[in-house]
């Protein structure tokens, strides 16, 4: 019995079919995974360090992120200029003088920061949407959607306090602060 070549010199060539399905079925799990994580991050918040920070536990699977950072004009000369006119115009007090340092709320999605008073709405409305969900699955109905402040580290601590309140008053009541470990710091 020959395992070699038959006699007229063809030789048999593997199937590759199976082999380039898994190939891109992991491709496309980690493109998905990549997604996921880039939800959490926003380019313009720049994490305070604190020695007891620690990683999200992997059971929180209903996360909320909020960014906060002061305003700061030159951060969005970038932007189109539909975008950037909103922007100048909702961070300008009555005068037209723009109001830098003013807390502002980034979220993920929509590229025009929010003010604070803009958030609680917004916050209100993503509660009862929460709500509605938990209510609908087998449980005790209760909202465990945790919301993940990422406030940069020129963010005065009164305004993160301000918007964690809010979280509070909508009904929201896992909240977590996030910062980077010494460990991560670049040196």
């Amino acid at each position: 019995m020959s395992h070699g070549p038959s006699s007229e010199g063809s030789v048999a060539e593997p199937n590759l079919t199976p082999l380039l399905d898994v190939v891109l079925q992991l491709l496309m799990f980690f493109m998905m995974c990549v997604n996921f994580v880039t939800e959490q991050i926003h380019e313009d918040v720049k994490l305070p360090v604190s020695q007891a920070a620690r990683p999200m536990d992997k059971g929180e699977s209903d996360a909320l992120f909020i960014n906060l950072k002061p305003f700061r004009l030159r951060d969005y000369e970038n932007r189109d200029a539909k975008d950037f006119a909103i922007i100048k115009a909702k961070f300008s007090d009555p005068d037209g003088r723009i109001r830098e340092g003013d807390p502002c709320v980034l979220l993920v999605g929509n590229p025009i920061p929010q003010l604070l008073t803009e958030t609680r709405i917004w916050l209100s409305d993503r509660f009862k949407d929460a709500d509605t969900l938990a209510k609908g699955k087998p449980g005790d109905g209760k909202v465990k959607t945790v919301v993940i402040f990422r406030a940069h580290e020129e963010s005065e601590y009164g305004h993160v306090y301000q918007v964690m309140n809010m979280c509070k008053a909508v009904g929201f009541r896992e909240l977590r602060l996030r910062a980077i470990t010494k460990a991560e710091v670049p040196s």
